[in-house]
């Protein structure tokens, strides 16, 4: 098939990639970008980092519109269908409804935060997914004392090292035993805690909120946990995680049992399990079968999407890697200063190996079934990139622990030359 029209929905990291690699690959068609925020392109993990800090504006965290696109932006755009039989999506922009119609359609809408458990609309409560959530909890931040974050992951964690480098108290409400436990196992989560409770963070590990109190303003004013103690609160981030956004696509026929369902290859399933020409999907919303884990796997990381988006643009044009999309995914996070990194997929392993016991550093080998999925590191720095081979073929702890060996050998040798000749 030709295609003379493609429709990308989601203008956010994957979606921008997949429009820059339709052009580099030499489709010259009509190409239109479809975004729900007004202010996309940008840096999304900024969010809950240096944009809620204040350290970065906008204007440091816009990603540049690819020059020579030649596509047409509707930004600030509600996706409200999608029609497989018309090929056509439906849209809404200030109470006017209109349909665009398409031959090639590339889904990169990504998540939205969990509904809270708690309603809608209480003064002081926060989610935060995008640039709208992260000015709006920053301003209120300015004037507070007590902020609690409800939920111990990666979001909850990012903002609670910002919210006490502005010098606020803070109280993270995990309900697991260990913040990141079924993540990174016992170890690497221990040290996560301690690494919070030594700035100050007062972490309830196996809580539950039983309500939020209002004040007399009718704002936040108190958490109550599942045990009866409370917590003042000026501050709340409801942090317990995102769904993918894919309420437009309901009754469309399009597989959204578990985000956008695609094959190995990200070309875009129906309820049938059926490949729907023409669609493909790319990003934080997409489960696709990935054979490096031999599992289906949805991943919420910024790299991930940047090789996914390429890649499903290929798919479109059929001149991609039949194999399909094969990722270890890698992604950081800032805390305190320290900078917490992972390649491959921690999820389903049964064996966790410290590879270095450098008190300053923390690595991590996580292990199924005898094989390698992935190495996590804290303060570890570029060392972590020396194991994606590793990661990528499966090896063995045998090969994790020569490897690692050879390693600090190689860095010892280095540091002894560096002193020879200083």
């Amino acid at each position: 098939m030709v295609l003379k029209n493609v429709v990308i929905a989601g203008a956010s990291v994957a979606g921008v990639t997949a429009a820059r690699e339709l052009r580099a690959q030499g489709y010259a068609g009509h190409l239109t970008v479809i975004d729900r925020d007004p202010h996309s392109p940008y840096r999304r993990p900024e969010v809950s980092k240096a944009l809620l800090s204040g350290v970065l504006g906008l204007d440091k965290v816009s990603m540049p519109w690819p020059e020579g696109l030649d596509a047409e932006r509707l930004v600030g755009v509600e996706l409200t269908g999608l029609d497989l039989a018309a090929r056509t999506v439906s849209i809404s922009s200030e109470g006017e409804a209109r349909e665009i119609g398409f031959d090639g359609l590339i889904i990169a809408t990504g998540t939205v935060s969990r509904p809270s458990p708690f309603g809608e609309g209480i003064p002081g409560v926060h989610s935060l997914r995008n640039y709208t959530d992260s000015i709006k909890m920053r301003d209120e931040l300015v004037d507070a004392r007590n902020l609690v974050v409800v939920g111990g992951g990666f979001i909850g964690l990012e903002v609670a090292a910002v919210a006490r480098a502005l010098g606020k108290s803070v109280t993270v409400v995990e309900a697991a035993a260990l913040p990141l436990e079924r993540v990174f196992g016992e170890e690497f989560s221990l040290q996560l805690l301690k690494n919070h409770q030594l700035q100050g963070v007062d972490v309830r590990l196996a809580a539950t909120v039983a309500s939020l109190e209002r004040g007399d303003s009718g704002a936040v004013s108190e958490v109550v946990l599942g045990d009866g103690s409370r917590i003042p609160a000026d501050v709340v981030l409801v942090a317990i995680g995102s769904v993918p956004a894919t309420a437009w696509l309901a009754g469309s026929g399009i597989d959204i049992s578990q985000g956008v369902v695609c094959d190995a290859t990200c070309a875009v399933l129906d309820e049938n399990s059926d490949v729907i020409e023409g669609i493909v999907a790319a990003g934080d919303a997409v489960t696709w079968y990935n054979s490096l884990y031999r599992r289906q796997m949805r991943v919420e990381h910024w790299t991930n999407a940047i090789e996914q988006g390429a890649y499903a643009a290929k798919r479109l044009l059929g001149i991609h890697d039949p194999d399909g999309f094969v990722s270890a995914p890698y992604f950081w996070s800032d805390q305190y200063g320290s900078r917490i990194q992972s390649i491959g997929s921690t999820f389903g392993h049964d064996e966790a190996v410290v590879l270095d016991d450098d008190p300053e550093l923390l690595l991590v080998a996580y292990l199924q079934n005898g094989r390698l999925v992935a190495v996590a590191g804290m303060k570890a720095g570029a060392s972590i990139f020396r194991y994606r081979a590793l990661v990528n073929s499966g090896g063995s702890l045998d090969d994790v622990r020569s490897h690692a060996r050879a390693l600090r050998e190689a860095a010892e040798a280095k540091r002894q030359v560096l002193e020879r000749t200083a």
